[in-house]
């Protein structure tokens, strides 16, 4: 028969404070053949199952390994790393005493011949002091010599942009109220502006002006009044830079697109309808929030004016509907991230006719912005 000299390798686990043991028992093994003679460097198929209890006890893990002896015939291989349905990190170590079987195919396939029960020692008990020995149960309430919380253990002192409150106790545990270094400025006209002292960074975002509405009208001989169409949405965008202190930097805002005129009626006629303006488009340093278009005059169709939208920046958005002022549609970021940038521009209305001699003009646009944040 072939034989098999089997030997357990020194598992050594340095257990601290933080230690954690790795979940894996190495084993090594010399494989001979019947003759007594190493079998050097060739594949071995290996199954290893451990029994609890008895030699012949019940199994609580089991896989299957392929390993190689170098040429003294010496395989080695960490148990707990092969072909398994088991958990070996669940194996109750406090429940011993456990046996190891080894069965071996030195073909190396599955036909296993040659087979050896061996009771484990000390190795896995490293496992069982880590995970059950030490008595704890896990309960921060069941330490002893528990460090002080009421407060006096902790130091906080505040600092630029920060105020404290509270004693840090239980009851009045400590609240830090953070004030952003940030700074904030609104411009409604082109401007040029100057970075402030300690600012090496700003965010600029962009408000598109809308569109203004379109005038009312009638086609020849109809006296059904045709309402003009409201105007677009001024488009959003939004960037950020890199900047350096006292640099010289100008925006441009747009502006807001201007009514149309409702058609007025004269000798069984109606004349002079018109389209309303685009809106002005905002920029900075070649990133754009378009301004929204024009509503159409009532003799020609009615159409509301499209919503600015054709943006650039690292994130942009427009409206869906274009004679809404709500930014539904945003490139590079989920809305649910924008907040109180949602709204945008609010497009001008389209004019209507009631009679001859009654109508509500239409109105104009909106004008753009432009928001710049200066972070220190």
């Amino acid at each position: 028969m072939k034989t098999i000299s089997a030997l357990f390798a020194a598992v050594i686990i340095s257990l601290g404070v933080f230690a954690q043991s790795p979940q894996k028992l190495s084993y090594q093994a010399v494989i001979r053949n019947t003759a007594g003679k190493l079998i050097q460097e060739s594949d071995v198929g290996l199954r290893f199952t451990i029994l609890q209890g008895l030699p012949t006890g019940s199994t609580v893990y089991a896989e299957t390994q392929t390993a190689r002896t170098n040429i003294n015939g010496l395989l080695t291989v960490e148990i707990g790393g092969g072909t398994t349905t088991y958990d070996f990190s669940v194996i109750n170590w406090a429940n011993g005493p456990f046996f190891l079987k080894t069965e071996a195919d030195p073909s190396g396939l599955t036909n296993y011949s040659i087979t050896g029960v061996t009771q484990m020692l000390s190795v896995p008990y490293a496992l069982y002091s880590l995970k059950a020995g030490n008595g704890f149960s896990g309960n921060y309430n069941d330490l002893t010599n528990k460090p002080v919380t009421d407060g006096s253990e902790t130091k906080i002192q505040g600092g630029a942009n920060i105020t404290l409150a509270g004693t840090g106790s239980a009851t009045n545990p400590y609240i830090i109220y953070g004030t952003p270094a940030t700074l904030t400025t609104t411009f409604t006209t082109t401007s040029s502006f100057a970075i402030p002292a300690n600012v090496n960074k700003i965010q600029v975002e962009l408000w598109g002006g809308s569109g203004g509405g379109g005038g009312a009208g009638t086609y020849p001989y109809s006296y059904s009044p045709q309402k003009g169409g409201d105007g677009g949405s001024g488009g959003y965008s939004r960037v950020n830079m890199f900047v350096t202190p006292f640099q010289q930097l100008s925006v441009t805002v747009g502006e807001a697109g201007s009514a149309g005129s409702n058609a007025y009626y004269s000798g069984g006629y109606w004349y002079g309808d018109t389209d309303g303006g685009k809106g002005g488009d905002s920029q900075f340093e070649g990133n754009r929030a378009q301004g929204g278009y024009g509503g159409q005059r009532g003799s020609a169709s009615g159409s509301n004016g499209d919503a600015g939208w054709s943006n650039i920046g690292d994130i942009t958005g427009h409206a869906h509907i274009s004679n809404s002022n709500i930014l539904d549609v945003f490139l590079g970021i989920p809305v649910s991230y924008i907040f109180d940038r949602v709204l945008t521009t609010i497009p001008g209305s389209g004019g209507s006719i009631l009679s001859t001699y009654s109508s509500v003009p239409p109105t104009a646009g909106q004008g753009g912005c432009a928001v710049i944040t200066f972070f220190e």
